[in-house]
């Protein structure tokens, strides 16, 4: 039976009270490969989410509602976290259960080269936005999926993919690096459609231009199976009851990419 995480009723609530601007916004980060799992693929071990953010992404399509995600929030009572204490109107959404126990930050992203006027119309300007490099690339190339009856869009397996393999570079946090990996190792190891899921990334690879930070990233941290690489996603996935060698088996899954760009 699929093990429910606790975090995703809080998910669920955000979907449900963020339901009129669900057509503007991507569900992006740790809940990605969660929902897959639970929703897409079937019969696969469930990711255990080690975030408790909910993550979604917003771009440019034109919204011309009254209301906007900040003042949607403030009137359903979420909690906030202020950025700073001299930008009182900055802060984060914090949705919360009925009984308190459960909490979660709500974050936005958008491009960097996405106007904040433009994400003004539909977040707000109350709300903290980040801005993130190569973020487009994720709204670009989306699916739908049901989650409790309401319709998400979240992004392509090999798109997420791709993306992760291209951003967790940036990363400064180092358990937050791990994690992006690890997410890789994941959608690698579970997706029903493996080869095509290593096909559809190698041909985002060859056609796009950051196809080649990709390459210099997998060339960096998977050139072997004793790579800085492997030792974080094993550190990452723990203790394994279906693989004996799981350093080897990272390294073979990420090789088959990097393999395949030098074919």
């Amino acid at each position: 039976m699929y093990k429910i995480f606790p975090g995703e009723k809080l998910l669920i609530k955000v979907i449900d009270d963020l339901a009129d601007f669900l057509p503007y916004l991507v569900l992006v980060g740790g809940w990605v490969p969660y929902i897959y799992a639970r929703y897409i693929w079937k019969n696969v071990p469930n990711l255990v989410v080690t975030t408790s953010d909910i993550d979604f992404g917003v771009g440019v399509q034109g919204f011309d509602g009254k209301d906007t995600v900040a003042s949607r929030v403030q009137k359903l009572g979420y909690g906030e976290r202020h950025v700073s204490m001299d930008r009182i109107n900055s802060f984060v959404p914090i949705v919360k259960d009925t009984v308190g126990n459960l909490k979660a930050e709500v974050e936005f992203i958008t491009d960097s080269k996405v106007p904040r006027k433009v994400v003004n119309k539909i977040i707000g300007q109350e709300i903290k936005v980040n801005k993130i490099e190569h973020f487009g690339l994720l709204l670009e190339s989306v699916i739908m999926v049901k989650v409790d009856g309401r319709e998400i869009q979240m992004p392509t397996e090999s798109m997420f993919t791709f993306h992760k393999l291209l951003t967790f570079v940036q990363r400064q946090n180092k358990e937050k690096l791990k994690k992006d990996l690890y997410y890789v190792y994941y959608m690698l190891r579970f997706c029903p459609k493996k080869e095509q899921l290593v096909d559809d990334v190698l041909s985002i690879i060859k056609s796009r231009k950051e196809g080649k930070p990709v390459n210099q990233n997998l060339n960096e941290y998977f050139s072997s199976v004793d790579s800085k690489g492997p030792l974080f996603v094993e550190e990452e996935n723990g203790p394994d009851a279906y693989i004996d060698n799981v350093r080897q088996d990272i390294f073979e899954r990420f090789n088959r990419i990097r393999q395949g760009i030098a074919e």
